[in-house]
């Protein structure tokens, strides 16, 4: 199993900011990944998506229309077109390249594959910027899992996933994957031990509660992803 977060201080859990700074920026925007970078955030989590030409996008939804001015689909669209489409904070639509510009190795970053084909990508885009900062790879999508581990072995990956299966878990083992990526809407007290207790490193997501996050972390859970990861941050220091 490769190491999660080299590095990272003993005992203290990772606040992910779930697609930047999400609570004070739009999501998935440069100003939120901006804005994360700035707090000094443990991690930043991003998604990928594929424009119809292959370029690696940093947007969620398969359309742009709920944080976008336009209402396009990624997956058919070429990349000169979306970089047209201007947010909703006016801001352009980020490419992959863009972020790495914008984060440049100051904090860990972590990309979520949603696509096929979506590492292959990546990939490529991480070597032509020569970018050296730290990068955990994670996806809901197995073959995208397993494709991580051949195309960036020396990188970590995560499987996101909603309730975390006895198959989940076997499947992270077998490949050696870095962590489990779980609901947390979906982790019933049973399913927390079993995750728990299968020694993956688990980090649920999204979860915006400072009592939630802490109950999360005293059952195990290495950190969270977080719309408000600098104020779970800030929590864990008062606790």
């Amino acid at each position: 199993m490769r190491p999660l977060f080299p590095g990272r201080e003993p005992g203290r859990p990772v606040f992910v900011a779930h697609r930047g700074a999400s609570d004070r920026a739009l999501e998935n925007s440069p100003a939120a990944f901006a804005l994360a970078v700035s707090d000094g955030a443990d991690m930043i989590e991003f998604d990928v998506r594929l424009s119809s030409d292959g370029v690696p996008v940093v947007f969620h939804d398969g359309r742009t229309g709920r944080t976008a001015k336009e209402n396009l689909a990624v997956g058919v669209t070429p990349a000169a077109r979306l970089r047209t489409v201007r947010l909703k904070n006016g801001e352009a639509l980020p490419f992959l390249a863009d972020v790495l510009e914008i984060v440049r190795g100051c904090v860990p970053v972590n990309i979520e594959s949603k696509v096929p084909g979506g590492f292959h990508a990546a990939a490529k885009a991480l070597t032509g910027a020569r970018y050296e900062g730290s990068v955990l790879l994670s996806s809901g999508l197995r073959d995208e899992c397993l494709a991580a581990r051949s195309l960036l072995p020396a990188l970590p990956c995560g499987l996101v996933t909603g309730r975390p299966s006895a198959s989940d878990l076997a499947f992270c083992l077998r490949h050696g994957l870095s962590s489990i990526h779980p609901d947390r809407r979906r982790l019933t007290v049973l399913r927390l031990r079993e995750v728990a207790a299968s020694g993956i490193p688990f980090l649920p997501y999204a979860v915006d509660d400072p009592e939630e996050a802490l109950a999360l972390i005293a059952a195990g859970a290495v950190g969270v992803f977080s719309n408000r990861a600098h104020a779970l941050r800030e929590a864990w220091r008062l606790r």
